[in-house]
């Protein structure tokens, strides 16, 4: 499925940092990795989202990446949960994504953007 930057996906199968297998969740688009030998299928730079509140950035929190949002007709999301904006997943396949869920603000957009630099920083 083509996607576009800033679109909130279901994703099917997909790899965590530390080579463990993940399967349906979500993520935020953040990049499209096209070059001009990639003909057919898309990597796509994504965030995670997590429905696990408890780990939402607040103040003196161990997670001061993860940043919260919001369940709205724009965003698709069912729950309150938040973006992990410390963790850029790399090779999010266009044939793994099985729907668009929504889209994030360019605010929200810019503001995950602003915590992964940060996150780089340390």
């Amino acid at each position: 499925m083509k996607c576009e930057i800033g679109d909130i996906v279901l994703v099917n199968n997909f790899t965590y940092p530390d080579g463990t297998k993940g399967t349906l969740h979500s993520f935020v688009v953040m990049d499209i990795n096209q070059d001009e030998f990639q003909l057919v299928n898309l990597d796509y730079l994504c965030f995670l989202i997590s429905s696990n509140v408890s780990k939402n950035n607040t103040i003196n929190s161990r997670f001061p990446y993860n940043e919260p949002i919001s369940p709205t007709k724009e965003s698709g999301l069912r729950s309150e949960s938040h973006v992990k904006c410390d963790i850029m997943f790399e090779t999010i396949k266009e044939d793994d994504i099985i729907m668009r869920v929504g889209t994030v603000t360019p605010n929200q957009y810019n503001k995950f953007l602003s915590l992964y630099k940060l996150s780089l920083e340390e």
